[in-house]
Parts: C-alpha cells; structure tokens; sequence
C-alpha cells in the first residue's frame, strides 16, 4: 500500500464508526452476561472482549513504532498474545472487562492523534507478519471491532453494518484466504447488487459454488459468521438448487 492522505482520512472515520458499533453492542451485556459463550469457539464473551483490548494494545504498539523507529512489534509472539488473553480473562470481571473495552479505545484514540503524516508513512510489521504501513493500521482495527462485535453473540449481525464496511470486507475475503494458503471458488448472487462478484482464492478448479443472498447475509456466510436471518428462506440459495442449509462451510477467515 502507498501512503494517500485522503484514504487516511476516510479509514480513519471508519475506525471511529467501528469503535462506536463495537461497544455499543458490548454495553448491552450485563456483567454476568459476559461470562456466556461468544459465539467462537471455546471463549467467552470475556475472552472476546479481551482480545479486542489487546489488539488495542498491540496496534498501540505499532503505531509507537511508526512514531520512535523503534520495532516494537505488536505482540511477542502469537502464543504469547493466546496466553495473555487467557490471563486477562482468569483476571477480570465481566464488569472490568467492559470498562477497560472503553478505556482502551481512548488509549488508541490518543496514540493515533499523535501521528503526523511521515508517521504514518513509515514501514512496519503487523501482527500476523505482513510487511504494512502505519496508515493501514485504522482499516485493520476497523476490521477487528466490526466482526468480533458479531462474535459476542447478542444478536448483532452484518444487516448492521454501513454499506461502505460491507463493501470493504468482501475486498478482504480472497486475500486473506490466499495467505492462509487455502482454495475457494465462489459465485455471488447478490440481490441488492446491480452484478454478480466472483471470489477466488488459490488453485480452485471447477465449477464455483453458488451463494445468493443481500450482499451483508452472504458476506456473513464467507466470514465464517453464519446466515444472520433464517436459512429457510427461499431467497437464498446455496449450492444450485438447494437453500443456504446445502452449503458447505467457507474456509476459515478471521
């Protein structure tokens, strides 16, 4: 990516927009709540929100290393971040956990608004080991709140999202799936858009699968997130022929 002030500019509000739907559906969890399954495996609502306050941390990180030239990375190691989510959840209260989600996001907000431009130009690592500039840093956390404030399972789904992140997410599906290093082959059929859209990923051969749907319910499905409305209705249509139930489950994603 090269440094555009402009692009800077619009990721940047996104990131605002996403912190804002972020905590607003975490704020409607009470305490005792938190301590239920999220709908990733094997973690709490606890352990989601943790995790999305250590991402804080960590692009805080980054962005002190865009600052210094300093490589701080954002996290020790991958284990490292595992073990201190764990830790932090062992530790914290579900009320805690929801006034440091609120803390943090000030933190981040700070840390950004002591950028200036050649800060954000400068190069570094993300967490997952990509070669970055600092200026990509607001659409990754964007990304991050946007779809773990679905996996907090309270009934908030991709329906919610702005039209602009639902655009910008599926820009994000193949390329993720290409460093995972898997193959996809889909065809969309997306009834609020004018176009078909084509999602390849790897050395896919064949004929695609068809998916169909709003073009927010079929990036859920590609997200690994499920239908967000029932799969019973006749709209969508999954493998040709059949409903969205006959579909087989997306690669991993996020």
């Amino acid at each position: 990516m090269t440094f555009d002030a402009d692009t800077l500019t619009t990721e940047l509000d996104l990131r605002t927009l996403g912190e804002r739907f972020y905590l607003k559906t975490l704020d409607q969890i009470s305490p005792k709540g938190m301590v239920e399954p999220s709908l990733l495996p094997n973690w709490t609502r606890t352990h989601v929100a943790m995790h999305v306050v250590h991402n804080a941390e960590g692009f805080m990180r980054l962005l002190e290393w865009a600052r210094t030239g300093v490589k701080t990375p954002m996290y020790p190691s991958r284990e490292e971040r595992d073990r201190e989510i764990e830790e932090s959840v062992a530790h914290t209260g579900g009320e805690d956990a929801i006034a440091i989600a609120h803390e943090v996001v000030d933190e981040l907000d700070e840390a950004i608004a002591a950028m200036s431009e050649e800060d954000w130009k400068a190069h570094i690592v993300s967490g997952r080991g990509d070669d970055i500039i600092a200026a990509e840093i607001p659409w990754l956390r964007t990304r991050e709140v946007f779809v773990h404030a679905l996996d907090l399972g309270i009934g908030a789904t991709s329906l919610d999202f702005p039209a602009s992140i639902v655009d910008r997410l599926y820009e994000d599906i193949a390329p993720i799936w290409e460093k995972k290093g898997v193959s996809a082959h889909y065809r969309l059929e997306l009834s609020d858009r004018d176009e078909e859209r084509i999602i390849r990923a790897g050395d896919s051969t064949g004929e695609p699968i068809i998916v169909a749907g709003e073009s927010a319910e079929v990036l859920s499905y590609l997200m690994g997130r499920g239908w967000p409305r029932s799969t019973a209705d006749d709209r969508r249509k999954g493998v040709r022929g059949g409903t969205a139930k006959d579909l087989p489950a997306p690669p991993t994603w996020l």
